[in-house]
């Protein structure tokens, strides 16, 4: 019995203990979980932190964390670099973070700084990350480099472009409106050129609408006046490049490179053409350069049937670079060691990097390789065509430029001249590059940025440039006028640009670099 009693009272107890907790005291805070999401760490980077000698150009950068990550699509959270620049936002696929960065300065110590909120996973956001790497040394040049020595003699050139390359596009008929540029140069040209800082003048020449029939003599009134502007110009101190230029129309490719009674007849011109030229040449001194022709290709720009002949275009006009080198040499005198330049298909820097381009053998060693640029040509020649570009670069607005053709393209092609070519003691030459004047402010701002960053990358890959000009004033397609061709004064007010980009072209100092530029661009 007193078993019984004392159970209940202790039962008793507890019933009014729960009751009196629940209605006098709050419920303690429960503990939170522990996260089952941890931030994502850096395991590695591609270049490795502090790697040093990584070349110049798109250098293609990996970051791999310790799992899997997410990437934001916060457009305001973005990968910050300092001595180079981001060329795309980037992608995650699994544990990888992968962009690319355009470095294009040697010696140069790039940063990158993966900001916080841009990687993360569920829950969890990894921290702010920065590491760097270094660009690789400039080259020094080989001793006594023949690139290097002939990029600093040519600097910057200018053409005397639609003079004497006027074209009927017959033999024997000369244009019947005369010289497209409308001008008559004079010795006052070339001295006012020179200075201005101008180191070099192209003068391109047609030649067939002189020359009525086989032996294909040409007219001596016409020699002696090419000659006379050669003259001029070796007065004023300034180097010369003569060219064959617009005799395309008698010079054709697709056919000559179908039918071989076509291309020797095609030939033989040719060879009669370039020994009358350089016979008439060959007295002159080294400040003469010799181009064998300008932009052969079948109407198509390197667009129609060179891509699908099998090659044969290529090969002819590899066929007939050697015949103007051989015809050349075999005229003595200071032919025999004079500088030839010669061209790939078009002018194209793209076809001069192909296999299927190949150099002239040469006795004396002095080829140099031709190349144009004006990429990309909507924005450079034609902005008011359909289809037509106002901007370019990295700042240009949504539309308004030709995507994969900015600062990057420019650096990646010149670089890779300058590796197949000029590291192996070949010059190459801009024989032409150059931007229409636009219409409106806004766009010739772009404009400009875009003529300084083609200078300066050139420079820095060791190539002298000619800007073309064919005496044209106002804005739009193919206005490219900066002096007058009669008297060397200035057209478009366009002194100050055109001292920028002979300051571009030539100056040495280490501080004026493409990141520089790049960081000016037009916002």
């Amino acid at each position: 019995m007193k078993l019984k009693r004392l159970l209940q009272t202790i039962l008793a107890a507890s019933v009014f203990a729960a009751c009196g907790s629940s209605s006098d005291e709050p419920e303690p805070t429960p503990t939170p979980p522990t996260p089952t999401e941890t931030a994502p760490i850096v395991s590695s980077t591609t270049p490795v932190n502090n790697a040093t000698d990584i070349p110049t150009g798109t250098v293609d950068v990996q970051v791999v964390y310790d799992k899997d990550v997410l990437m934001s699509s916060d457009a305001n959270l973005k990968v910050k670099v300092t001595g180079g620049t981001l060329s795309n936002s980037g992608s995650v696929t699994g544990k990888t973070l992968s962009f690319s960065v355009n470095c294009p300065d040697y010696e140069t110590k790039v940063t990158i700084t993966i900001p916080k909120g841009l990687i993360g996973v569920k829950g969890a956001l990894a921290d702010e990350y920065t590491f760097s790497f270094t660009t690789t040394k400039k080259p020094d040049p080989v001793s006594n480099n023949d690139a290097i020595a002939l990029t600093k003699k040519l600097g910057w050139g200018w053409n005397l472009g639609n003079h004497f390359d006027t074209s009927s596009g017959e033999d024997g008929k000369p244009n019947q409106w005369g010289y497209w540029d409308n001008a008559t140069p004079t010795q006052m040209l070339y001295t006012n050129l020179k200075k201005a800082g101008v180191s070099t003048v192209r003068i391109c020449v047609t030649w067939g609408n002189y020359q009525k029939a086989d032996p294909w003599t040409i007219d001596a009134a016409y020699m002696a006046e090419v000659k006379q502007n050669v003259d001029w110009a070796e007065s004023a101190g300034l180097n010369v490049i003569i060219n064959m230029h617009h005799d395309e129309y008698w010079q054709d490719i697709k056919q000559a490179a179908s039918n071989n009674i076509i291309n020797d007849g095609i030939k033989d011109r040719i060879a009669k053409t370039w020994a009358q030229i350089a016979e008439a040449f060959k007295d002159k001194g080294d400040f003469l350069f010799f181009e064998s022709f300008n932009e052969v290709q079948d109407g198509s720009w390197g667009w129609g049937d060179n891509l699908k002949d099998g090659g044969k275009q290529y090969k002819t006009l590899n066929e007939w670079n050697q015949l103007v080198v051989n015809t050349i040499r075999a005229t003595g005198g200071n032919n025999a060691t004079r500088w030839i330049g010669v061209p790939a298909y078009a002018s194209s820097a793209k076809f001069a990097l192909e296999s299927s381009f190949i150099l002239p053998s040469d006795p004396a060693n002095h080829i140099m390789v031709s190349v144009h640029y004006y990429d990309p040509s909507n924005f450079t020649l034609t902005p008011d065509d359909n289809g037509g570009k106002s901007e370019w670069g990295h700042t240009a607005a949504a539309g308004k430029f030709v995507a994969g053709s900015n600062e990057e393209l420019v650096t990646e092609t010149f670089k890779k001249l300058q590796e197949k070519f000029i590291a192996n003691n070949i010059p190459v030459y801009i024989g032409e590059y150059g931007c229409v004047m636009h219409k409106t402010d806004r766009s010739n701002i772009f404009r400009n940025y875009y003529l300084e960053y083609v200078c300066r990358a050139a420079h820095t890959y060791n190539m002298p440039l000619c800007i073309w000009d064919n005496n044209s004033t106002g804005s739009g397609n193919e206005h490219h006028g900066y002096f007058n061709h009669n008297d060397g004064t200035y057209l478009n007010g366009l002194e100050s640009l055109v001292q920028t980009m002979i300051k571009a072209a030539t100056s040495n100092d280490a501080t004026y670099t493409l990141e520089s530029i790049y960081n000016n661009a037009p916002k």
